[in-house]
């Protein structure tokens, strides 16, 4: 009788344990999932480049990863329950600062203490399960704990997707914290007093045996996934945003399938579970996943992002169960086993966001960088699949380090593919006295070349030039969420902003060019280019932005040098101008600090300067190396083409091209030309010329160049490969002549 009280005594403990766990974590977990999908969707209606957006979830990830360790430690000490009391507390008050400061560096701050209560909760529940249920049934303990840890990743998106309808984060603040406080009731109440977070029940040989076979494996596994985890929870909002002109429900459904399926998956997976082949089925799981997200990241249609979401969810199902139960054969101290696999998890969530962030900035590629995470997640999983026969070959730790070595290499060499190319420049004639140098500046590699008698007046003035350059791409990008162009955009249709006067000037030029050309030059096309992969967006969502393109709808205040986009939604991208204007500013303080002549390149844009002459290269769109050679003295040559930035898609009519110079009157990638080439006394004009010619093409463009610029030049590639130039284009060894 004794012993069947105390059976039934157990058991009810161990089932208040479980809801404890799996009502607070989902709680948590569906609090945090509603705000963590709308951060995207708020930083892309704010402009947000994809270098801070990731920055601000890798911000996310860092709290978890510094903290599932110290929790982890913490509670195997003092016990979980006031720490998880505690961290429930804490993520239901932070939101509220949001009410007094409606900022997007508040948002990110309390993602950022988001992160500090998930590496908190997530770990320490599952530390508990470890720690107190049985371990014949632990495996579908933990099955069950994924479940409902998914079912709240399907939940906190739609939720958040509906909350979010009108576009303010404020019905979502509300939410965040209403789950939060439930999250910590539900631990208060159901949680027993003096629960501790270490056991017996494992016998040290088979603690010290999993943990030599299994544990560098697994850990390594897991940092792989959760790249790939991390970059999709950051930009894939954002892919499926630009790639089906969806928002609201539909986005979050898709969003939200692979922890959809997931669920289905789990009922019938978990009670199937075993825990002898463990390392097998994570592995497995993870490397079906990796294959899903590398469907994802070139997916075009509904179909496809729900056929790879499946896959995604269905690996998840396999792997994530049975690697929690093989983790906590680790260690007596399920806190500290538990801590350090989020930790190892937190490494991947870390760094993803960072990778796939510069890689967006690089090429604006969303799906190539979740690729990138696919191809990771698949890669570091082979160790922990061959484990066995590895093992029995006696090279085990070998054979982890070689395949980690080796995905630092496939991960360098991928990313180095999305570096800016190399731009054309031949040297000047003679070296003396002349010196180079060579940075990143504007997005794009940029090299002086500098002639004086001294070597430390060039590098003081280099360093300066290169300082100020920076400073203002800064003030003129709308990527720079404080630049002077993000703060009007974001004020659109609300207020009147005062820019520096630097880029107050910058945009009355700007206006002037988009006067002369009728609109053809036209800065307002931001509010369709300030969106990531605009060029490749459906033309629905192309059109849906028509009526916030007009170029008259930028009101200047000159007395007090403020300016205001009418209506909402409207944006400013000064990209056509603001490369040339900078070469420019660079060029004058050069010659201020001393330097007689020399040459400010960026990305194949250039401005000679000072009483000597240099030769300059112009690329050809569609073949490698210079289509000719000009000599420049006091002049500026720049460039536009269809080559930089591109995807090829195809449709009924064939292949397309679509690239980032957008004609505002059809919304739709230029097509009148595949490359221009513009020779003016400036590079700001020489830079919106090529722009502005680019889109006119040379049949409205040599009129306009007649009438209005007769001092520059230009040459235009067509579409069949012939070339187009001025009369007074010095192209005097042309291979295809002149029309």
């Amino acid at each position: 009788m004794t012993n069947s009280m105390s059976e039934t005594h157990t058991a009810a403990r161990d089932q208040r344990v479980l809801a404890a766990v799996i009502i607070g974590g989902f709680a948590a977990t569906l609090a945090i999932g509603l705000f963590s999908f709308t951060i995207p969707l708020s930083s892309l209606d704010e402009k947000v480049t994809g270098a801070w957006l990731g920055s601000a979830f890798a911000g996310f990830y860092l709290a978890k990863l510094l903290t599932a360790p110290v929790a982890g430690l913490f509670s195997d000490k003092v016990g979980p329950r006031p720490l998880l009391i505690g961290a429930a507390a804490f993520g239901s008050v932070v939101p509220l600062i949001y009410f007094v400061d409606q900022s997007l560096p508040v948002l990110y701050t309390i993602q950022f203490c988001l992160g500090l209560v998930s590496g908190l909760m997530k770990p320490l529940g599952q530390a508990v399960l470890g720690a107190s249920m049985p371990r014949e049934t632990l495996a579908r303990c933990f099955a069950f704990h994924t479940l409902a840890f998914n079912v709240a990743l399907v939940a906190g998106p739609l939720l958040g997707g509906l909350l979010y309808f009108n576009g303010s984060m404020m019905p979502v603040i509300a939410g965040l914290c209403v789950f939060m406080i439930l999250s910590m009731l539900a631990t208060a109440f159901l949680l027993p007093f003096g629960l501790h977070t270490k056991t017996t029940q494992a016998t040290p040989a088979r603690q010290e045996s999993a943990e030599r076979r299994y544990a560098p494996h697994l850990f390594l596994a897991l940092t792989g996934r959760t790249l790939g985890i991390g970059l999709a929870a950051a930009f894939y909002p954002i892919m499926l945003a630009q790639s089906l002109a969806n928002q609201g429900f539909m986005l979050g459904l898709l969003f939200a399938l692979p922890s959809f399926v997931t669920c289905l998956a789990l009922p019938i997976i978990g009670p199937r579970l075993r825990r002898g082949n463990g390392p097998f089925t994570v592995a497995a799981g993870m490397i079906v996943s990796g294959c899903g997200l590398l469907g994802i990241g070139a997916a075009t249609t509904h179909w496809d992002f729900a056929a790879y979401g499946s896959i995604m969810g269905l690996g998840a199902a396999l792997s994530a169960p049975t690697a929690m139960a093989l983790a906590s054969d680790f260690s007596r101290r399920q806190g500290a086993v538990f801590g350090m696999a989020h930790a190892a998890a937190g490494t991947g969530f870390l760094i993803g966001p960072i990778i796939g962030g510069l890689l967006i900035q690089n090429n604006y590629a969303v799906g190539t960088a979740l690729q990138f995470g696919g191809i990771v997640g698949v890669s570091a999983a082979i160790p922990l699949l061959l484990n066995g026969p590895i093992e029995r070959l006696g090279l085990t730790r070998s054979w982890t380090v070689a395949t980690a070595m080796s995905c630092a290499v496939l991960a360098t060499a991928f990313g180095m593919a999305f570096l800016p190319a190399e731009p054309t420049l031949s040297p000047p004639s003679r070296d003396e006295h002349v010196y180079r140098y060579k940075d990143v500046a504007m997005g794009t590699v940029v090299r002086l070349t500098l002639e004086t008698a001294d070597k430390n007046t060039a590098d003081e003035a280099a360093r300066k030039a290169l300082a100020a350059m920076r400073e203002s791409q800064n003030d003129y990008d709308f990527r720079q969420i404080r630049s002077s162009i993000a703060r009007i955009n974001r004020s659109a249709g609300e207020y009147w902003v005062k820019p520096t006067a630097e880029a107050y000037d910058l945009i009355e030029r700007a206006l002037l060019y988009s006067e002369v050309s009728d609109g053809a030059f036209d800065p307002t096309i931001g509010a369709l280019t300030t969106s990531p992969l605009y060029y490749a967006m459906s033309d629905a969502l192309a059109d849906s932005k028509r009526h916030l393109v007009d170029y008259r709808l930028v009101e200047l205040d000159t007395a007090d040098r403020r300016v205001r986009l009418k209506k909402k939604g409207m944006a400013l991208d000064l990209g056509g101008i603001a490369k040339g204007a900078i070469i420019d500013e660079a060029v004058e303080l050069l010659r201020s600090q001393g330097i007689r002549a020399g040459i400010v390149e960026a990305g194949g844009d250039f401005r000679c300067f000072g009483d000597r002459s240099w030769k300059v290269g112009i690329r050809h769109p569609r073949q490698r190396g210079t289509y000719a050679t000009l000599s420049i003295r006091e002049q500026a040559v720049c460039g536009s083409g269809d080559y930089q930035q591109y995807v090829d898609m195809n449709d009924e009519s064939g292949t397309q091209r679509r690239h980032h110079i957008m004609n505002p009157f059809s919304m739709r990638s230029a097509n009148r030309s595949i490359g221009v080439t513009v020779i003016a006394d400036s590079a700001e004009k020489a830079d919106a010329l090529a722009t502005m010619l680019f889109i006119l093409g040379p049949e409205e463009g040599r009129p306009l160049m007649r009438k209005f610029f007769p001092r520059s030049a230009a040459m235009w590639f067509g579409r069949d490969r012939t070339v187009t130039a001025t009369t007074n284009f010095p192209l005097p060894d042309a291979p295809a002549g002149r029309r």
